[in-house]
């Protein structure tokens, strides 16, 4: 938490957009890191609808002491068309999760959802390296984490989306950028022994449903998420009465969130 007496004058301001942002995990974190580090950034949530993304935009722009800020649903794609450039990464990725203000005034947009994610695994022993993967989703965090994992050492990643060819896509964009076959497109089902990711917002809400069957879940598996608000799911709940291990969206967070704290003292800290 904050402590508002140590908001000065001086201090710059990083935000989190998104919307909704009442979930958000990133100031409270990513402000007890830069305190750790003493250095006089604070960071804010900040809610701002699709349609005023444009209009607030200009206004984060034009406020010379933000520092930059984090990026969460629904923003993560359309942002890129915003930003003055992009860190290869996130064309790569095609979504960003950090905008920092560089020495020029200028906004560029990162991308640390997939880095975040396997270094809230290694953090809490989850084994990646030469082990098949299932990720439900083909959104922006789904496709760096897919990046990542198999840069991580994963021995092969599959593909689970509402929309086959959304999927297919992804598949297609890893294949050839890795130069041989590591992912393909398949059905929610989990194998023996797999790491199986839910990617999706589904589980942010006590009323949505669940991204797979949870009977199809067995120990040997791991269920990981990417939602940090629960911090146990609907899914990880079903996952641990079965005996699954389960891997919360917390540890993406805070693995993230500390990378996102050292880009932006790089400049500003």
């Amino acid at each position: 938490m904050v402590n508002c007496c140590q908001i000065k004058g001086t201090t710059r301001l990083m935000g989190i957009i998104g919307d909704p942002i009442a979930q958000a995990k990133t100031p409270a974190t990513i402000n007890a890191i830069f305190s750790s580090r003493g250095a006089d950034i604070a960071c804010v949530p900040l809610q701002v609808p699709v349609q005023e993304l444009g209009t607030i935009w200009a206004g984060l722009k034009g406020m010379s002491n933000l520092v930059g800020f984090g990026i969460t649903l629904p923003h993560k794609q359309t942002a890129l068309e915003l930003c003055d450039s992009l860190d290869p990464l996130v064309k790569r990725v095609g979504a960003a999760n950090l905008v920092r203000r560089e020495r020029d005034g200028s906004f560029r947009g990162y991308q640390f959802d997939g880095k975040g994610f396997v270094r809230g695994l290694q953090a809490n022993s989850i084994a990646m390296e030469n082990r098949d993967v299932l990720i439900l989703g083909a959104g922006g965090a789904a496709v760096a984490i897919a990046f990542a994992l198999v840069e991580a050492g994963a021995n092969s990643i599959t593909v689970s989306n509402r929309t086959l060819e959304k999927a297919e896509a992804l598949v297609e964009t890893m294949n050839a950028e890795f130069g041989h076959t590591v992912a393909r497109a398949g059905p929610a089902k989990p194998a023996a022994g797999q790491l199986v990711i839910n990617a999706t917002s589904l589980g942010l809400k006590e009323t949505d449903a669940l991204p797979l069957d949870p009977d199809l879940l067995q120990p040997g598996m791991t269920i990981a998420e990417v939602i940090a608000q629960p911090e146990t799911t609907r899914l990880l709940a079903e996952a641990e009465a079965r005996g699954v291990e389960t891997h919360s969206g917390i540890h993406m967070i805070r693995g993230q969130v500390g990378l996102i704290a050292e880009h932006i003292c790089d400049i500003w800290g």
